[in-house]
């Protein structure tokens, strides 16, 4: 029986076993031709398992559409195939041998790299419906793998390193502005949009523009980039992309010479695109590490997602395990940012565990002062140890600056929710959940909401408040619960408020919960440390 290639694409993508398929054995589809390459190959090759060829272009030539393609593993002792290779549609490059992940160091791998120009420095260029497994990649000059409108290509099982060599620009963030004069308590007219991160390429990366289908990234490891990026998937344009991001270890991402910002993992989805992920399993450890001096500026995030334009997006992280995010004090455990523009977007993350980063450990941060709709929910969640010493300016900046969770909403015509249940949160540097309101100056009636609810949770030993709820201008809708949770340990307030609204009238719920280690039956209760002066809060059972 023979497949076309529409159907080998879909049983991939699928994970439909399609022909039996192990790590080391090619097993080439009917309709198709199995070719093989080695790096200890002699000149004169045909591509058979007993001649192959001596070069990634030469097996690049002579394949055609729906082929496979073995590397064959080499001793460390010879040098890696150079030169990357272009997969046609339907391609297999497949590493023979053992599996990759987890052999020893010294072990007879399948190893390609590319440090010349070819394929714009990337190890492997990506095609519709190809598949990229047990590989190891490493000092490409740009991507390890890369793809441009390469839908329903399949990763899986690579180990890739040092990429990035010749330090190229990748991943974009903005521009967006931010409110100056938020330290005053004061609402303006919106600030233009004048920052812009710059972040180097990522060691495997997907772009899409135009293309309808999906992306699977799983069970790979990235370490030890040269200058820039982990894993990077980006949708723009009228592409409709759902993506699959399981299993995957990410650590020591590096920053690169000029630039501002380095990623572990990040999602972008700008103009008219659709972006829905699946982010399951991964991890990012070490992120910007103190061994680069140049690692000490970053802005380093573990998970970052990015809506902007008119884009949809819709991500699902659950089970992520991030461990120690170095550089300034702008580095986040996971920052879920809309910078610009009129996107709708929701992120949900469960079972996961967000531990010690410089500045805060989670941010939901609406920028937009367009009316961009934002919604995260928490549940069952780790956030915990931020190092920048925010406490000494806060309350004036009341965010970035090391918090255990941080939610603004920053527009005119804005909405932004936040639910928490079942989480932790503590051992902050700032607050242990700020909550913060700020509408700029406009004609007419501002339509902006930031609405939340917190249950069943703890927030313990912060060094500012324990919860804080800034509005800042004319908001029309404040609006938060907050129940059943412990709050304790707090450096100043166990719940902080402020409001520089002129009309607007927040409203705050509590319920039940502990204060200090005593059981209250409403948290808005007469004591010291909660301090309702600016939002008064109303009990409910």
């Amino acid at each position: 029986m023979k497949y076309s290639t529409a159907a080998r694409r879909a049983c991939a993508f699928a994970l439909l076993v399609c022909v039996p398929q192990v790590a080391g054995v090619a097993q080439a589809q009917p309709d198709s031709t199995t070719w093989y390459v080695s790096a200890a190959a002699g000149p004169g090759g045909t591509g058979t398992p007993d001649a192959p060829f001596d070069t990634l272009a030469a097996v690049e030539a002579a394949s055609r559409p729906g082929d496979t393609i073995v590397v064959q593993p080499v001793p460390t002792t010879v040098r890696a195939l150079d030169g990357g290779i272009a997969l046609k549609p339907g391609q297999q490059l497949i590493g023979g041998g053992p599996e990759v992940i987890g052999a020893a160091a010294d072990a007879a791998l399948p190893r390609i790299t590319n440090s010349t120009g070819d394929h714009d420095g990337d190890a492997v260029r990506l095609a519709t419906g190809a598949q990229v497994r047990n590989l190891v990649i490493d000092g490409a000059r740009r991507g390890g793998i890369y793809g441009d409108d390469a839908a329903d290509a399949v990763i899986t099982g690579n180990r890739v390193s040092a990429t990035n060599q010749n330090c190229a620009d990748g991943f974009m963030i903005g521009p967006f502005g931010l409110p100056p004069t938020i330290v005053a308590g004061l609402a303006t007219d919106p600030m233009p949009d004048f920052i812009t991160l710059n972040n180097g390429w990522a060691a495997i990366m997907t772009d899409f523009s135009t293309a309808t289908g999906g992306v699977r990234i799983d069970g790979n490891i990235v370490h030890d980039t040269a200058c820039g990026d982990g894993i990077d998937i980006r949708a723009h344009g009228s592409s409709r992309v759902t993506a699959r991001v399981n299993g995957n270890t990410t650590r020591d991402i590096n920053l690169g010479l000029a630039k501002l910002s380095v990623l572990a993992m990040g999602l972008q989805a700008g103009d008219d695109a659709q972006l829905t992920a699946e982010l399951v399993g991964n991890s990012q450890f070490d992120i910007a590490p103190p061994s680069s001096p140049l690692n000490a500026l970053a802005d380093s995030e573990g998970v970052f997602i990015n809506p902007l334009g008119r884009a949809r997006v819709e991500v699902r992280v659950d089970r992520d395990e991030f461990r120690d995010g170095h550089g300034n004090f702008s580095a986040n455990g996971l920052e879920y940012v809309t910078t610009s523009g009129t996107p709708e977007s929701r992120v949900t993350v469960t079972d996961s565990t967000f531990d010690n980063v410089s500045g805060d450990v989670i941010e939901n941060y609406n920028l937009s002062t367009g009316g961009a709709r934002q919604s995260l929910t928490l549940d069952k969640v780790r956030a915990r140890h931020s190092s920048f010493p925010g406490a000494v300016l806060n309350p004036p900046v009341p965010a970035n600056l090391g918090t255990c969770l941080v939610n603004t909403n920053f527009g005119r015509t804005a909405h932004t929710d936040l639910t928490v249940t079942d989480s932790e949160f503590g051992d902050c540097s700032a607050d242990g959940i700020g909550l913060v309101s700020y509408t700029p100056t406009g004609s007419g009636p501002a339509t902006a909401e930031l609405v939340f609810d917190i249950r069943d949770s703890s927030i313990t030993g912060t060094a500012a408040n324990g919860i804080a709820v800034i509005n800042v201008g004319d908001t029309a809708v404040v609006r938060g619960s907050i129940t059943r949770t412990d709050i304790s340990g707090a450096g100043r307030s166990l719940i902080s408020t402020r409001n520089s609204g002129g009309n607007a009238r927040p409203i705050l719920e509590f319920g039940p919960g502990t204060l200090d280690g005593v059981a209250r039956d409403c948290l808005a209760t007469a004591d010291p440390r909660v301090d309702l002066s600016a939002i008064p809060g109303i009990c409910r059972p």
